[in-house]
């Protein structure tokens, strides 16, 4: 039980990766703090945990791309514990649906405003709370920070930011004891991927030299790796987890 008595929060965790963040926390010991926008994704999960014989977990539902939302998620973490040992900044807006040159400036802001804005004001409040003793904040950053994908220039765009804010963090909050660093995932099979042509999906996979998309408990595991004092050294580091498509210059099926 690696975290026994720690006390941890994971963002954006009503379903497919952050819940599985949620719960690798969960049976390692922690108190998770569970995260979602609405107040029903948040029983949703709440119950699928607990379903699993999790039982140390705490809804709180906010909206994190909401100033006033956010504060009130930290007052309820300091009026229930007091204290907040790890984050895992999950939550995201996936920036679906627009060519750059169709994109609306709002939507493109709407994106930053949670994936950017949002990550920053998250660790910004936890920050406060853990104070010097200590804590880890662990952003979910992607691989197409480096190598970008079609029509998702405001998403790319605003996981660059992601990149670049742990960084900063990182150099800032190490002297309190904080440690700041982000998980790039690829592919990660999520309920999207329920909606996909079968061909779609065996492209996708053909795309990455291990030959699968990474799995909820894959980017678990690195969060409960960075988390551990087994990465107590580790701060501002980027920990790529896509099977390997950010090693490849273009899929093997393409001669070049």
């Amino acid at each position: 039980m690696r975290f026994k008595n720690k006390f941890v929060l994971v963002t954006g965790a009503g379903q497919n990766t952050g819940l599985g963040l949620a719960a690798a926390f969960a049976k390692a010991g922690a108190t998770v703090f569970l995260n979602d926008r609405t107040a029903e994704s948040v029983a949703g999960a709440l119950a699928a945990l607990r379903r699993r014989g999790l039982k140390k977990l705490v809804g709180v539902p906010a909206d994190i791309g909401i100033p006033a939302e956010v504060a009130a998620l930290f007052r309820q973490i300091r009026a229930q514990a007091g204290r907040l040992d790890v984050v895992v900044n999950n939550a995201a807006h996936l920036g679906l649906g627009h060519t750059a040159l169709e994109m609306p400036v709002e939507f493109f802001a709407q994106v930053v405003r949670v994936n950017l804005v949002g990550t920053f004001h998250v660790a910004q409040q936890a920050a406060r709370l853990m104070g010097r003793r200590g804590g880890t904040i662990i952003n979910i950053a992607s691989n197409v920070s480096t190598r970008a994908i079609q029509k998702r220039c405001a998403y790319v765009a605003s996981k660059g930011g992601v990149d670049a804010l742990t960084l900063a963090l990182a150099s800032e909050l190490g002297p309190l004891g904080i440690r700041v660093n982000a998980i790039a995932p690829g592919y990660i099979h999520s309920d999207r991927w329920k909606t996909l042509p079968t061909a779609h999906a065996q492209r996708r996979r053909a795309n990455i030299p291990l030959g699968r998309e990474a799995t909820p408990e894959d980017i678990a595991n690195a969060a409960l790796f960075l988390a551990s004092s087994d990465a107590a050294n580790i701060t501002g580091a980027r920990l790529v987890v896509d099977g390997g498509c950010s090693a490849q210059h273009l899929p093997r099926d393409i001669d070049v």
